[in-house]
């Protein structure tokens, strides 16, 4: 049996006896509502007097600020926030010992004192301007962060004395001034090389004097030479596409190696002897020095070069002499030669070459032996001719040469065969003689057979000699036509 003593109690009765405590019976069937506070009252008033407050401090503020700067307005590096126009110009004009300005230099900072120069700072309508520029209803935005400003104020000082005190700052004294040096390519021990820039510390005089100018006017304190472009600079630096080009071209050119090929021995060039013949103009264009080059060509002509020289000759007779003049030798062709030694240069590469010649002989054992063992060989005094072919005799005959008189001699020296023909005439002064073999080696002086001759040899030269070739009988002439061909040597002497 439970003990609620409620368990017995009608809905009815329980609902009249648990009415919420806040609420008021309404009589005549009304419902029930909550109690009207006097907090919502209050918070209006509040908030009423909030918003009016804040309109008359916004409204005082505009008002405060139509005859002052607005809080953080700064000009020409000058707080004026707060100021008056009036208390804004004698901030400028007042104090004008605090205008000095620090000249920041590389090796060091100078003062330069405006009163040195009877500076003197007229304000116009400039700060009145930017005053009335101003919207004072803005000034709560501005309460925060930095409205800088930069104007010209009217400015005079004496510019002789501006331009002496300049002058004589330290950094124009000649014993610490350097000038800037531009950079440029050198033939290093292996390779060419830049040469960096040196910036140098030489200041533009001018333009500091024009800067220090400005800043009397705009009240600026520090000039920082280097930022504000104030020294003389390189116009060219290490880093230049055109300089690192042209080191790329120069060392290409001077890294290839070529060899001349002359039999017995060579000649190497190589970076030692390119890097002089390597130009490099002020634009960094990269050439060759074509005058160096014809320098060391005709120094290889002349040293390897062998037409017309000397050579030692031993005679069939055994005896050692001395032979020169004739158009026989080694001779380069220097045009062609320095057309290709350029082209090799350029392309950087190695190359082992002969030289490109104008004239070749049969061989080249040394500097002076180029006639071999192989040649014709004619003694004008003896009147005989001798075929040796790799240094064995083949042909030995008696021949007639030219009458020894102007105009008809046959001339000593080595010639070397222009060309053969078979069956020519020659045709001279008074005469036409067909020829069955016609070997030429001296212009129009040759070898020949002369079917118009009995005889041959002894002083037969002397009275009926020829107009300065070498008379020969038909077979000798067939054997020589065998063996000889263009550019075989001819040996002529007098012995």
């Amino acid at each position: 049996m439970s003990d609620n003593k409620n368990n017995n109690v009608s809905p009815e009765t329980r609902d009249s006896e648990y009415k919420p405590a806040d609420f008021d019976e309404i009589p005549d069937g009304g419902t029930y509502g909550k109690k009207s506070g006097g907090g919502s009252k209050a918070l209006k008033i509040f908030l009423a007097v909030a918003f009016f407050l804040l309109v008359a401090a916004y409204a005082g503020g505009a008002y405060y600020y139509n005859t002052h700067f607005l809080h953080n307005t700064y000009v020409n590096n000058t707080r004026l926030g707060e100021m008056t126009v009036e208390e804004a110009e004698n901030a400028f004009t007042q104090d004008f010992s605090s205008h000095k300005i620090a000249v920041k230099e590389k090796e060091r900072t100078e003062i330069l004192d405006p009163r040195d120069v009877n500076a003197v700072i007229k304000v116009g309508s400039q700060v009145k301007e930017l005053k009335d520029s101003q919207n004072p209803w803005f000034w709560p935005v501005k309460l925060h962060g930095k409205d800088s400003r930069t104007i010209h104020l009217d400015v005079t000082y004496d510019q002789a004395a501006l331009e002496k005190s300049v002058s004589s700052m330290e950094c124009f004294k000649k014993e610490n001034v350097h000038a800037p040096e531009d950079a440029y390519i050198k033939a290093g021990d292996s390779q060419f090389e830049i040469v960096p820039e040196v910036l140098g510390n030489t200041v533009k005089k001018e333009e500091l004097i024009q800067k220090i100018g400005e800043a009397f006017s705009t009240c600026l304190t520090k000039i920082d030479l280097e930022k504000a472009d104030l020294y003389v600079l390189p116009k060219v630096y290490s880093t230049d596409e055109p300089i690192v080009n042209a080191l790329g071209e120069a060392n290409k050119y001077s890294h290839g190696v070529i060899t001349y090929d002359f039999s017995y021995t060579q000649e190497v060039l190589n970076y030692e002897t390119l890097k002089d013949w390597i130009k490099i103009n002020d634009k960094f264009k990269v050439t060759l020095d074509k005058d160096k080059i014809n320098t060391y060509l005709k120094k290889l002509c002349d040293q390897y070069n062998t037409m017309g020289s000397s050579r030692d000759f031993t005679t069939s007779g055994g005896e050692k002499i001395h032979v020169y003049d004739g158009d026989y030798g080694w001779k380069i062709d220097v045009e062609k030669e320095l057309k290709q030694l350029k082209k090799d240069i350029k392309s950087g590469k190695n190359v082992t070459r002969e030289p490109e010649y104008e004239y070749r002989a049969m061989c080249r054992n040394s500097a002076r032996d180029d006639i071999g063992d192989s040649y014709v060989e004619v003694s004008l005094t003896n009147q005989e001719v001798w075929l040796y072919i790799d240094g064995k005799c083949v042909l030995d005959t008696s021949c007639v040469s030219g009458k020894p008189v102007d105009g008809r001699r046959t001339y000593p020296g080595i010639y070397s065969i222009t060309y053969k023909q078979r069956n020519a005439t020659l045709v001279g002064e008074n005469y036409s003689s067909p020829v069955k073999y016609w070997m030429p080696f001296d212009g129009n002086r040759g070898l020949h057979d002369a079917s118009w001759r009995n005889e041959f040899g002894g002083n037969i030269y002397k009275k009926n000699g020829s107009h300065g070739c070498v008379n020969l009988p038909e077979y000798a002439a067939e054997v020589l036509f065998k063996y000889v061909d263009t550019g075989f040597p001819v040996v002529i002497y007098e012995k």
